[in-house]
């Protein structure tokens, strides 16, 4: 491994049993367990993607949502570059949580770092509790990009994901480069991607 190998760290973050595990078992290994056991403290998984003719290593990490792990979920937000904000769109205390995450990024963590608001459960459309309109407000009061996603059958999840780690290496290089990156398949993990502009929910 290359000493000089760009490492960035994204950190998953929400309540508890909103799928903040489920998503990333999709992402990473493109499958759904309907009883996934709730992440104890912190777990983590390593993703390589190429921008341009950069090798980036991303770890994503995988936070408990319980308050009693909080503090351990707050502390790696320091020097985290990218943050992807999970609810559940069936229940809407887990959307009106989020803010106070936010408030814990900007307590702990002084950049500008990358974020991506996540509604999971798009599977559950019937029971819904969080209006698309009210999520995409905050959205836009957060300044970032919001997807609609099923970790059950795996839609949107991919395009969400992918952008979280485009904005986070836009975020890291030089602001005069973010509009000429383009994010490939390479090395580890392969990820497979389409160049078209992706679709937000």
């Amino acid at each position: 491994m290359s000493n000089n190998e760009t490492i960035l760290k994204i950190i998953i973050l929400g309540s508890s049993e909103v799928g903040k595990t489920s998503i990333l078992n999709r992402y990473f290994n493109n499958e759904f367990k309907q009883n996934l056991l709730s992440t104890i403290g912190i777990d983590f998984k390593t993703k390589y993607f190429k921008f341009d003719e950069e090798k980036v290593k991303f770890n994503f990490i995988d936070t408990a949502g319980q308050e009693k792990f909080r503090a351990i979920s707050v502390n790696y937000l320091k020097g985290t570059n990218g943050v992807i904000l999970v609810y559940d769109i069936t229940n809407k205390e887990t959307f009106d949580l989020i803010r106070s995450w936010i408030q814990d990024i900007n307590d702990n963590n002084k950049a500008n770092i990358g974020k991506v608001l996540l509604g999971n459960k798009l599977d559950l459309e019937e029971k819904r509790d969080v209006l698309t309109e009210d999520a995409e407000e905050l959205a836009k009061e957060l300044k970032c990009r919001h997807f609609e996603v099923s970790a059950k059958t795996g839609e949107n999840v991919n395009e969400a994901l992918d952008e979280i780690a485009r904005i986070s290496y836009n975020q890291y290089k030089d602001g005069d480069k973010r509009n000429s990156i383009r994010l490939s398949a390479c090395f580890n993990n392969e990820v497979n991607v389409d160049e078209k502009k992706k679709k937000c929910c």
